[in-house]
């Protein structure tokens, strides 16, 4: 399995007691598929293709079909995800975003959605619902289009479907249920969000924004080796590493990509290239995603 995490770079240190992540879901403990589609279940694709970051190609016009991108739940499917060294705490704002293909309809102009129902847990025992309203959809995920081209961690500009816990009192949850509630749609044509077509909720990824490490410290010295180092100059940024690091991504603070190519040994990031504003870095490789802020 692909397990892909976030840390930021300006609280990485040995002495930290509490690291805080944003990350892509690295984990399935349960899935049940419905009936209906079914794209994206085969294991040519699941579970990798529901880890990491939404589809960047998706946006309110296009949704992602690419079953390497998405897994279709189908209708009253269900499936229990989470991150396997982190739990979502009750942070500032929204603690977690949903992605699904939701998409504007061109010709009815109103939002296309195969909407779930969400819950979670700290014992993968003992769930929590979310509220939601079963005529607007208010509360469900699936019902909000994916802005692919923005920051995944920014959730005024994402799209998906935000939740925070503070919502069902929550402080702490490890797992995140979704059951997909199609079938309520498909089984009344007066439904504002009927259509004969719907057929199951399909996942894109859960990207947690506030997480925390199950052991609150950095397990050894040689972890942190393998983090990338960023360092700051007066005309540059120099990233130097041990991982396998596969390419970059610099958005800017409007979530915008700014710079991006393949990762070889180091990366030279001169100032003179952007302007005198916020940037966001994002560096791949097989394994994890790291996130750092750079200014300049």
């Amino acid at each position: 399995m692909i397990k892909i995490f976030i840390i930021f770079g300006l609280f990485l240190t040995l002495n930290l007691r509490a690291e805080y992540f944003k990350s892509g879901i690295d984990t399935v403990y349960f899935f049940n598929p419905g009936s209906g589609q079914n794209s994206g279940q085969s294991p040519d694709y699941f579970p990798e293709n529901i880890f990491g970051l939404p589809d960047t190609n998706a946006s309110e016009l296009t949704p992602s079909s690419d079953p390497k991108q998405i897994c279709s739940i189908g209708l009253g499917g269900e499936i229990i995800v989470g991150f396997k060294n982190y739990i979502i705490f009750d942070g500032d704002g929204p603690d977690f975003t949903i992605f699904e293909n939701a998409f504007i309809n061109p010709v009815t102009k109103k939002v296309f959605a195969e909407p779930s129902k969400v819950s979670i847990s700290e014992d993968g025992i003992n769930f929590v619902e979310f509220p939601y309203d079963p005529w607007t959809l208010i509360g469900c995920a699936g019902i909000t289009p994916t802005n692919g081209k923005a920051n995944p961690y920014d959730p005024e500009k994402s799209g998906g479907d935000k939740f925070d816990l503070a919502t069902i009192g929550l402080k702490k949850a490890k797992y995140i249920k979704i059951t997909d509630i199609c079938d309520d749609i498909l089984n009344n044509p007066k439904h504002p969000f009927y259509d004969p077509i719907i057929s199951g909720f399909d996942l894109d990824a859960v990207v947690g924004l506030n997480l925390i490490s199950v052991t609150s410290n950095i397990a050894n010295e040689n972890d942190i080796e393998l983090f990338p180092k960023l360092i700051k100059m007066a005309d540059r940024y120099e990233i130097h590493t041990n991982s396998l690091i596969n390419d970059y991504i610099i958005y800017d603070y409007l979530g915008k990509v700014v710079s991006s190519g393949r990762f070889n040994d180091n990366l030279i990031i001169e100032n003179k290239n952007f302007d005198n504003s916020l940037y966001f870095l994002v560096l791949n490789s097989n394994f994890h995603t790291y996130h750092f802020k750079i200014s300049f």
